[in-house]
């Protein structure tokens, strides 16, 4: 009787793209002869941001970024393809992100080039659209006329009874509550002018942020503004651009017990844009870069049981890529690639 060990247990990655398909993905841990392939696609066009309800991992859902921007859901079949059941509109355009807040009750999706964010109550079975709580408009600008010239909010984090909305063009992360059933602005925590905020890590009483324009990760407790590091390697290529993309902390565990902070940037390095490992203490600072062979960096995810693993895509090329944290978190080795059908335009991931 042959005996699998958990070592080489397959996990399955969902894919959100910019086309017309989401993607389902196998990886096999396996040490150096580890494996990425692709399982297959299933329509859901545009479904650029994708997230796993916290209640019931058999339910996923998307925003569908082009044309009309809306919102939709889908359930995970035993072989790891999705099927739509619902779809809302967002109310807006260029969804860029959606959260689902409230226990589970809600799905809240910031309308990026429409200045407001959109909250979609959930029914009984959590799995249809049945309302809209309310829509929430934003008004700001910053100094970069190109791209701040009105609000874009880009990203919804749910902090205790609060939801965060770190808005690129006005330089502010607003902070919403609920009142009487609905959400409004109760305030904002300002950044720096003409960072672009993009998006935060609220933890501890303290706020991390990375911007998109000035290619940044800032600490604060607001209003105090304690770090403000660059996200970019030492040595940038002459004429590249620079746009810091995603971020994310990984929560301590028995294998990891120092959580580190994970910062991605993109189109800078023709050995891949680079993921920028922080840590948190005594004080913020900058551990490592680490190349990834990816281009126009996106979708960087943790997964795994124990956050062992660090999936990322190149929107531009290179493919897909699943990485282990090493060095009790502070480096990343690299496990798979995958650069076949259905690796292009990735832009985001969950993991089953």
């Amino acid at each position: 009787m042959k005996i699998t060990t958990m070592w080489n247990n397959p996990i399955t990655l969902l894919g959100g793209t910019y086309t017309a398909f989401i993607n389902t993905y196998s990886f096999v841990p396996n040490g150096p002869l580890s494996t990425l392939s692709l399982v297959g696609q299933s329509p859901g066009p545009s479904s650029t941001w994708i997230s796993l309800h916290p209640k019931n991992r058999s339910l996923l859902f998307s925003t569908v970024e082009t044309g009309p921007g809306s919102v939709a859901s889908f359930i995970i079949g035993s072989d790891g393809l999705v099927r739509q059941i619902d779809r809302t509109p967002s109310f807006g355009n260029s969804p860029a992100y959606l959260a689902i807040v409230n226990d589970g009750k809600e799905v809240i999706a910031p309308n990026y080039s429409s200045a407001n964010v959109a909250s979609h109550i959930l029914g009984e079975d959590q799995a249809y659209f049945v309302s809209r709580s309310n829509l929430v408009t934003f008004n700001g600008s910053g100094p970069n006329r190109a791209r701040q010239a009105s609000s874009h909010p880009h990203e919804a984090v749910q902090y205790g009874n609060e939801v965060f909305i770190p808005d690129l063009g006005a330089d502010k992360v607003w902070r919403l509550e609920k009142d009487g059933g609905k959400w409004s602005v109760k305030g904002f925590i300002q950044q720096p002018l003409g960072s672009g905020p993009r998006h935060i890590v609220p933890l501890k009483g303290k706020l991390y942020t990375i911007h998109e324009m000035s290619n940044t990760v800032t600490e604060q407790r607001a209003p105090k503004l304690l770090a403000n590091i660059s996200t970019l390697p030492p040595t940038v290529p002459p004429g590249s651009l620079h746009n810091a993309a995603e971020l994310f902390v990984s929560p301590p565990s028995t294998r990891y017990p120092t959580p580190y902070l994970y910062a991605s940037n993109r189109n800078t390095d023709p050995l891949g844009d680079t993921i920028a490992i922080f840590a948190l203490e005594p004080k913020l600072h900058l551990v490592r870069h680490v190349h990834t062979g990816l281009q126009q960096l996106r979708g960087v995810s943790l997964g795994g049981e124990d956050g062992q693993y660090v999936a990322a895509a190149g929107l531009a090329g290179g493919g897909i890529a699943v990485f282990e944290r090493v060095d009790g978190g502070a480096d990343l080795k690299l496990l798979a690639r995958y650069d076949g059908v259905g690796s292009e335009k990735v832009s985001s991931f969950v993991w089953t």
